[in-house]
């Protein structure tokens, strides 16, 4: 591969056929995959770089097909994108979509009122524009996203039916008790099979977010990540009712984890307890796995905030 095409990959903006979207993109898929150390063959998954982005899949093709012009990545049948060499340079400066960072402010305000109660458990999409104060197009998109991830149901009309959360110190007392006896048990489980391409893809998710300067509206970002990583784990113990229980751990805690106050700190420890989870997983040693879930879930439970 000619090492100069990849050097030059970060050009994208002049490139007159993309957009800028497509063009921004394309430069943040680069620096990702420049900060994973991705290699030959490694596989740019569509749904994954949606999720990781927080965009639809006609931007990520668009960026992914520009970088195949570039001579970054190669489209394979039935393979989708690839990458054919080391990425050696990529923009430096992460840019933020403003219609994301304001759909992102709108779901950490949501989670903020949900948790202070100023939102009931059922309510139509005119009251949340009216008791936040926000515009009806960012509702409509943040409440979409909600649904997607099992927080609110659609009612007939306008109406809407939050997940019921976590309210009180001692709901969140048993909820640890409970997840910390639950989810270390799945990791030994005679079942269990760590799925590997997931495993890769989680882990460079991880590395690459730790990476990033913190700002409040990566809090959402964060949330998908930790939810991600106890779900799938719970996925692998081959255990469908272990899965149930950290599905619902997962939707009872959501706006508890969305509305972040315990600072920068704990989501880089946060991160490296999850890497060190996954690696002792990756190397077999599922014993060890369980202690550092258990431990893990400490940390978790003593730094977050008590609720009245």
């Amino acid at each position: 591969m000619n090492m100069a095409a990849v050097s030059e990959n970060h050009q994208l903006a002049e490139q007159p056929r993309a957009s800028r979207l497509q063009s921004d993109l394309a430069g943040r898929i680069l620096r990702m995959l420049k900060e994973q150390g991705a290699g030959p063959g490694h596989h740019l998954v569509e749904l994954d770089l949606c999720r990781m982005f927080d965009v639809s899949r006609t931007p990520v093709r668009g960026a992914l097909k520009l970088l195949a012009e570039q001579g970054t990545v190669e489209q394979r049948a039935n393979r989708g994108y690839v990458l054919r060499g080391p990425v050696t340079e990529a923009p430096e400066i992460e840019v933020v979509n403003s219609t994301t960072e304001e759909d992102q402010r709108l779901f950490i305000a949501i989670a903020k009122a949900r948790n202070a109660g100023r939102l009931p458990d059922q309510c139509s999409q005119q009251e949340i524009v009216r008791i936040l104060g926000a515009k009806l197009g960012p509702v409509v998109r943040v409440l979409r996203q909600l649904a997607d991830l099992g927080l609110v149901e659609r009612k007939p009309g306008n109406g809407w039916s939050f997940a019921l959360p976590i309210n009180s110190g001692q709901a969140r007392a048993d909820s640890y008790a409970f997840r910390s006896v639950v989810e270390p048990a799945g990791l030994i489980e005679s079942t269990f099979k760590l799925d590997l391409d997931w495993f890769e893809r989680s882990r460079a998710r991880h590395i690459a977010f730790r990476k990033r300067k913190w700002r409040d509206t990566l809090a959402v970002e964060l949330f998908e990540i930790n939810s991600d990583f106890h779900e799938q784990l719970a996925r692998c113990s081959g255990n469908c009712y272990i899965l149930d229980a950290v599905q619902r751990q997962n939707r009872l805690r959501s706006f508890l984890n969305i509305q972040w106050v315990n600072g920068v700190e704990r989501v880089l420890d946060s991160i490296d307890e999850h890497v060190q989870i996954m690696d002792a997983l990756a190397n077999g040693d599922n014993r060890r796995a369980h202690d550092l879930m258990k431990a893990h879930l400490t940390s978790a439970k003593e730094v977050e905030p008590t609720i009245a």
